[in-house]
C-alpha cells in the first residue's frame, strides 16, 4: 500500500512539470554512478565503504591544512593507507587529542575476520558463491544518480539499465540495490528519465583488475592478526608477566589463514584495497597466496614449513614442536595456477600448468614480496640480537644464525639464481599479460623491497650497551627495553645491528638490480625514501610516553626502583600492581605508536602463539622450549604495513591510471 502511495505522488508531482518542457536535459545533469563493493575480497559493502570513508576522512584532514597544490598532492600520494589506518585504529577520535569513547582495542580487521570471499578451511578464494563467481563475475553491484545545479527532488526518475527497469525513485535519491548491476566485462547503457519524457544516457562499463599476492611474512601481515590475543588483569605467568585471558586454543590469535599467518592488514592487500578505493568506476578481485616463513624454492615454488607447530611426544628442544609441513602441492603457485586454470593443473618439470591455457581469465598484476627467506634474513637479525652466551636451543629457533659477511655472501651467490628461478616458473605458469596481446607481460610483476628496521625515532641507529650483557644499566636503553621479557638470551648489538642496517642498503640494490634483469617492476620507495626512518623496534614518541601504546617494556607485575627496570623472581606478586600498564585494560596492538615493528615484546602482547599437540589442546611445555610466543617479532606493524603499501602505490599508481583511464 506504501509503494502504490508513493508511486501516485511520484506520478502526481511528475504531471506538475508544464508539457513540453524537459526536466532532465544533458545539458544541466549528468548520470554518475560507482561500484558499491570495489574491494571484492570484502563481502560486505559496508566494509569496504569503512576505508573508502576513512581515506575522504583523511583528505579532508589535509585539505584542511591549506598547503599549495602541488605540496598537497605529494602528501596524498604519499601517505593515503597510513593516513586511513589513522582514521581507522587511532584510539583518539582522528587528529586530535580526544580519546574515543567507543575504541574498539581489537583493531578494524577484527570486523572481516569472517567475512570475506576467502574459505579458511578450504584455503580457497570460494566463500562468496565458488571460484568461478569471484575470479570471473557476471555482474558488480553499482549505485547512481544525478548531479546538476538542482536535482528535482519531487519528480519521479526512472533508472534503466540496458534498457530494463531496475529502480524508481526521487530523482534526488541514490539508487542502489537487488537488480542494479552492470554487466561484466561488456558493461551497459545506463538511461534515466522523468516518467513519461525522454531519458539522457550514459556507456558504463567497470574495469575490474585480477591481482595476485606472492610471497612472504613481509608481505602478509605476520604479527598483526585479524584479531590479536586478550589478556587477564589476575593469571599471570611466572607470577609477573601477562598471561592470556583465555589460555587454551580457543583464545588464538586469528589470522584470514592461520597456516601462514595472513592477514588483512598485510601490505600487498592494503596496496590492493587502496586501488579500489581511489577508483570509484573500478573494482579489485585480489588473490591472496602470501605466507610467512615463504621463500622461493620453499613457499611459492614448493611447499614449505609453516611457522604455526604442533606438539610432539620428544620433549628435546628440537623436536618439542615441529612445525606443520605443506603437502606435495602445497606451494602458492599450485594454489594460485589452480584457482585460475578452469581444469585440474598438471604438473611439468616440478611447475604446475593449466591444461590449453584454459584460464578463467589472465591476471593484472603479480604483487611479490620475496627473498629475505633465501638469503637469512631473520638467521642475520638474530646473530644482531642474541647473547653470545645463547643456548644452540634458541639459535636452532631461528634456523641457525647468519653473520653480517655471510649475509652478504648469500645475497651475492644465492639471490640471482633464486630470481632467475622464480622469474621462469612465472613466465611458464602464470597468465600476466599485456593488455590486447595476450603475452606474457613481466612488468606486471611488483617486487617491493625490504624497510630499515632498526632506528629509532631520530631515524639513527638503536642505542644500547656496546657490550653483550649490559649490566645493571642495560634496560636503561630502549632498544633494551623492547627485549626486557627475553633479556636471559637477547640484547641490542648496536656495533651488529650497523652492519645489518648496511646489509639492508645492499639487499635494496641487489633485489633492485635482479628486478631489472628479469623486466619486474621495483617498487623500492620504502627503502630508497628512507620511510621507516624514525620508525624502528626502538622508536618511541617521548611527547606521549605515558601512552601505553608507546611503551616499549612488557608489563610487569610488582614493584622496580625505577621503571625500566626488568621483571625479577624476586617479585612475590601477593601484592602489588601492573607497571607500565594494565595488560587486560590498556593493551592497545593497532593504537598508533611511533614505531612500526614489532618488537619481542609487542610480538607475545599481541600475537603470542602457542603449541598445540594433535588434539587442539595447548602445550605450555612445548611452547617454551621454542620460544613460539615471540612469532612475529620484528615484521612491520599494521602502520608499518600501511606505510609500505603507500610505498607501493606510488610505484603503481601511474600504471595503474593508465591502464583505466589511458584510453579514455
Amino acid at each position: 500500500m506504501y509503494r502504490l502511495f508513493l508511486m501516485i505522488a511520484f506520478l502526481l508531482s511528475a504531471a506538475a512539470f508544464p508539457a513540453g518542457a524537459q526536466t532532465l536535459s544533458t545539458s544541466q545533469f549528468k548520470i554518475e554512478w560507482q561500484v558499491s563493493n570495489r574491494f571484492r575480497l570484502f563481502q560486505d559493502p559496508g566494509f569496504f565503504k569503512l576505508h573508502e570513508s576513512a581515506w575522504r576522512q583523511y583528505l579532508l584532514h589535509i585539505d584542511q591544512r591549506g598547503m599549495a597544490s602541488d605540496e598537497r598532492d605529494s602528501l596524498v600520494a604519499r601517505t593515503s593507507v597510513i593516513g586511513s589506518e589513522h582514521v581507522l585504529n587511532d584510539r583518539f577520535i582522528a587528529f586530535s587529542s580526544i580519546l574515543r569513547q567507543n575504541f574498539d582495542w581489537r583493531g578494524w580487521a577484527a570486523k572481516g575476520q569472517n567475512a570475506l570471499c576467502y574459505d579458511a578451511k578450504k584455503r580457497k578464494h570460494s566463500a562468496c558463491g565458488g571460484i568461478d563467481a569471484y575470479i570471473a563475475p557476471q555482474s558488480h553491484a553499482i549505485e547512481m544518480w544525478l548531479s546538476g545545479p538542482a536535482v528535482p527532488a519531487t519528480a519521479a526518475c526512472q533508472w534503466r539499465i540496458g534498457g530494463q527497469l531496475v529502480a524508481q525513485a526521487s530523482c534526488a535519491d541514490r539508487v542502489s540495490g537487488p537488480g542494479v548491476e552492470l554487466p561484466y566485462p561488456g558493461g551497459s547503457e545506463i538511461s534515466v528519465n522523468v516518467v513519461g519524457e525522454a531519458p539522457i544516457i550514459t556507456e558504463a562499463r567497470v574495469r575490474d583488475l585480477l591481482i595476485a599476492g606472492l610471497g612472504d611474512s613481509f608481505a602478509s601481515g605476520e604479527g598483526n592478526p585479524n584479531l590479536p590475543v586478550a589478556f587477564s588483569d589476575t593469571r599471570r605467568l611466572r607470577n609477573f608477566y601477562p598471561l592470556r585471558r583465555q589460555n587454551d586454543a580457543g583464545g588464538n590469535a586469528q589470522w584470514t589463514d592461520e597456516l601462514c599467518h595472513r592477514s588483512l592488514y598485510g601490505q600487498q592487500l592494503r596496496a590492493a584495497l587502496q586501488i579500489a578505493v581511489e577508483n570509484p568506476q573500478a573494482s579489485v578481485t585480489f588473490l591472496d597466496y602470501t605466507c610467512s616463513g615463504a621463500s622461493i624454492a620453499e613457499g611459492i615454488l614448493g611447499p614449505q614449513s609453516y611457522v604455526e607447530r604442533v606438539a610432539s611426544t620428544e620433549r628435546s628442544a628440537q623436536l618439542a614442536a615441529p612445525q606443520i609441513a605443506g603437502g606435495a602441492k602445497d606451494s602458492q603457485l599450485y594454489r594460485l595456477i589452480k584457482e585460475l586454470c578452469r581444469a585440474t593443473p598438471e604438473v611439468k618439470r616440478g611447475l604446475p600448468t593449466c591444461p590449453g591455457n584454459d584460464f578463467r581469465r589472465p591476471l593484472d598484476f603479480v604483487f611479490l614480496s620475496v627473498g629475505g627467506n633465501d638469503i637469512g634474513f631473520s638467521n642475520v637479525v638474530a646473530w644482531a640480537s642474541l647473547r653470545d652466551s645463547a643456548s644452540s636451543a634458541i639459535a636452532s629457533f631461528f634456523g641457525a644464525t647468519v653473520d653480517a659477511e655471510e649475509f652478504a655472501t648469500r645475497m651475492r651467490d644465492v639471490l640471482p639464481d633464486a630470481y632467475a628461478q622464480l622469474a621462469a616458473a612465472l613466465e611458464r605458469t602464470v597468465p600476466v599479460v599485456s593488455a590486447g596481446d595476450g603475452v606474457f607481460d613481466p612488468s606486471r610483476v611488483i617486487l617491493t623491497a625490504y624497510p630499515d628496521l632498526v632506528t629509532n625515532e631520530a631515524g639513527e641507529i638503536c642505542d644500547a650497551s656496546p657490550e653483550d650483557g649490559g649490566g645493571e644499566d642495560e634496560d636503561r636503553y630502549a632498544a633494551n627495553q623492547s627485549l626486557d621479557m627475553f633479556s636471559s638470551w637477547l640484547t641490542a648489538r648496536p656495533d651488529r645491528l650497523a652492519k645489518v642496517r648496511a646489509q639492508f642498503a645492499s639487499l635494496y640494490k641487489r633485489m633492485r638490480d635482479l628486478a631489472g634483469d628479469h623486466g619486474w617492476t621495483f617498487a623500492g620507495r620504502i627503502y630508497a625514501d628512507k620511510m621507516f626512518d624514525g620508525h624502528g623496534f626502538c622508536a618511541q614518541n617521548v611527547k606521549r610516553i605515558a601512552d601505553p601504546a608507546e611503551q616499549l617494556m612488557i608489563p610487569c607485575y610488582g614493584s622496580a626502583t625505577r621503571d625500566t627496570q626488568t621483571c625479577q623472581t624476586s617479585f612475590l606478586g601477593k601484592e602489588g600492581s601492573w607497571r607500565p600498564y594494565d595488560p587486560s585494560a590498556q593493551n592497545f596492538p593497532y593504537a598508533l605508536r611511533q614505531r612500526w615493528v614489532r618488537s619481542f615484546n609487542d610480538a607475545y602482547m599481541v600475537v603470542n602463539q602457542k603449541v598445540r599437540d594433535r588434539f587442539g589442546n595447548i602445550d605450555e611445555k612445548a611452547s617454551a622450549a621454542v620460544f613460539s610466543e615471540t612469532v612475529g617479532a620484528l615484521h612491520p606493524s599494521a602502520e608499518g604495513h600501511a606505510a609500505m603499501a603507500d610505498s607501493l602505490m606510488l610505484t603503481l599508481r601511474p600504471i595503474v591510471y593508465g591502464m583505466l583511464y589511458g584510453e579514455r
